[in-house]
Protein backbone atom coordinates (compact mmCIF):
# COMPACT_ATOMS: atom_id res chain seq x y z
CA UNK A 1 0.00 0.00 0.00
CA UNK A 2 1.42 3.43 -0.88
CA UNK A 3 2.70 5.67 1.87
CA UNK A 4 -0.01 8.33 1.38
CA UNK A 5 -2.85 5.84 1.81
CA UNK A 6 -1.29 4.45 4.98
CA UNK A 7 -0.80 7.96 6.29
CA UNK A 8 -4.44 8.87 5.57
CA UNK A 9 -5.67 5.66 7.18
CA UNK A 10 -3.66 6.14 10.37
CA UNK A 11 -4.62 9.82 10.58
CA UNK A 12 -8.33 9.01 10.38
CA UNK A 13 -7.94 6.16 12.87
CA UNK A 14 -6.10 8.43 15.31
CA UNK A 15 -8.79 11.10 14.98
CA UNK A 16 -11.57 8.60 15.74
CA UNK A 17 -9.62 7.20 18.66
CA UNK A 18 -9.14 10.74 19.99
CA UNK A 19 -12.88 11.48 19.74
CA UNK A 20 -13.82 8.25 21.50
CA UNK A 21 -11.22 8.84 24.22
CA UNK A 22 -12.35 12.44 24.75
CA UNK A 23 -16.01 11.41 24.97
CA UNK A 24 -15.21 8.62 27.44
CA UNK A 25 -13.21 10.97 29.65
CA UNK A 26 -16.02 13.55 29.55
CA UNK A 27 -18.59 10.95 30.61
CA UNK A 28 -16.46 9.37 33.34
CA UNK A 29 -14.19 12.03 34.82
CA UNK A 30 -15.39 15.60 34.23
CA UNK A 31 -17.46 17.08 37.11
CA UNK A 32 -21.01 18.24 36.46
CA UNK A 33 -21.58 21.70 35.06
CA UNK A 34 -24.14 24.12 36.50
CA UNK A 35 -26.59 23.25 33.70
CA UNK A 36 -26.26 19.51 34.38
CA UNK A 37 -26.67 20.01 38.14
CA UNK A 38 -29.85 22.03 37.49
CA UNK A 39 -31.15 19.37 35.09
CA UNK A 40 -30.55 16.65 37.69
CA UNK A 41 -31.92 18.72 40.58
CA UNK A 42 -28.64 18.47 42.55
CA UNK A 43 -27.24 20.93 45.06
CA UNK A 44 -24.51 23.40 44.12
CA UNK A 45 -21.67 21.59 45.91
CA UNK A 46 -22.15 18.18 44.29
CA UNK A 47 -19.48 17.31 41.74
CA UNK A 48 -21.00 14.05 40.42
CA UNK A 49 -24.75 13.86 41.17
CA UNK A 50 -26.71 10.66 40.67
CA UNK A 51 -27.75 10.17 37.05
CA UNK A 52 -24.92 12.25 35.57
CA UNK A 53 -23.42 9.37 33.57
CA UNK A 54 -26.81 8.36 32.14
CA UNK A 55 -27.57 11.98 31.26
CA UNK A 56 -24.24 12.40 29.45
CA UNK A 57 -24.51 9.11 27.56
CA UNK A 58 -28.03 10.03 26.43
CA UNK A 59 -26.84 13.50 25.40
CA UNK A 60 -24.02 12.04 23.34
CA UNK A 61 -26.33 9.48 21.70
CA UNK A 62 -28.87 12.18 20.83
CA UNK A 63 -26.13 14.45 19.51
CA UNK A 64 -24.14 11.99 17.37
CA UNK A 65 -26.75 9.47 16.13
CA UNK A 66 -30.33 10.26 17.20
CA UNK A 67 -32.11 8.07 14.66
CA UNK A 68 -29.81 5.10 15.11
CA UNK A 69 -30.03 5.34 18.92
CA UNK A 70 -33.83 5.47 18.73
CA UNK A 71 -33.94 2.42 16.45
CA UNK A 72 -31.52 0.58 18.77
CA UNK A 73 -33.68 1.32 21.81
CA UNK A 74 -36.79 0.25 19.91
CA UNK A 75 -35.24 -3.03 18.81
CA UNK A 76 -33.95 -3.74 22.33
CA UNK A 77 -37.53 -3.50 23.60
CA UNK A 78 -38.55 -6.09 20.97
CA UNK A 79 -40.89 -3.65 19.23
CA UNK A 80 -42.85 -2.61 22.32
CA UNK A 81 -41.56 0.96 21.89
CA UNK A 82 -41.77 2.64 18.50
CA UNK A 83 -38.64 4.39 17.19
CA UNK A 84 -40.42 7.77 17.44
CA UNK A 85 -41.28 7.20 21.10
CA UNK A 86 -37.75 5.94 21.77
CA UNK A 87 -36.35 9.13 20.24
CA UNK A 88 -38.62 11.25 22.43
CA UNK A 89 -37.53 9.28 25.49
CA UNK A 90 -33.85 9.74 24.67
CA UNK A 91 -34.31 13.48 24.16
CA UNK A 92 -36.14 13.72 27.51
CA UNK A 93 -33.36 11.83 29.28
CA UNK A 94 -30.77 14.05 27.61
CA UNK A 95 -32.54 17.19 28.82
CA UNK A 96 -32.76 15.87 32.37
CA UNK A 97 -35.74 15.42 34.70
CA UNK A 98 -35.76 18.99 36.05
CA UNK A 99 -35.90 20.43 32.52
CA UNK A 100 -38.83 18.15 31.68
CA UNK A 101 -40.69 19.22 34.84
CA UNK A 102 -40.09 22.91 34.07
CA UNK A 103 -41.34 22.46 30.50
CA UNK A 104 -44.49 20.63 31.61
CA UNK A 105 -45.16 23.25 34.31
CA UNK A 106 -44.87 25.98 31.68
CA UNK A 107 -47.33 24.16 29.41
CA UNK A 108 -49.83 23.75 32.24
CA UNK A 109 -49.51 27.42 33.20
CA UNK A 110 -50.16 28.58 29.62
CA UNK A 111 -53.30 26.48 29.11
CA UNK A 112 -56.59 28.39 29.25
CA UNK A 113 -59.11 27.48 31.94
CA UNK A 114 -61.71 24.98 30.77
CA UNK A 115 -64.74 26.21 32.73
CA UNK A 116 -64.02 29.93 32.70
CA UNK A 117 -67.13 32.11 32.71
CA UNK A 118 -67.08 35.55 31.04
CA UNK A 119 -68.20 37.06 34.34
CA UNK A 120 -65.17 35.62 36.13
CA UNK A 121 -67.10 32.95 38.06
CA UNK A 122 -66.24 29.31 37.90
CA UNK A 123 -69.24 27.01 37.78
CA UNK A 124 -68.81 23.26 37.49
CA UNK A 125 -72.50 22.53 36.86
CA UNK A 126 -73.79 21.95 33.37
CA UNK A 127 -75.92 24.64 31.76
CA UNK A 128 -78.85 23.73 29.56
CA UNK A 129 -80.94 26.01 27.40
CA UNK A 130 -84.67 25.33 27.16
CA UNK A 131 -86.41 26.19 23.92
CA UNK A 132 -90.22 26.30 23.95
Amino acid sequence: MPLTLRLIFHTIRAAWLGVILMLSIWVLLVPASAHERDALGASVGEKRPAGLMVLRIARSMVHFAPDRAARLLSSMSKGEISPELAGMMLRDIANGPAANKAASDALIANQPQQNADPTGRQDSTAKFIKVD
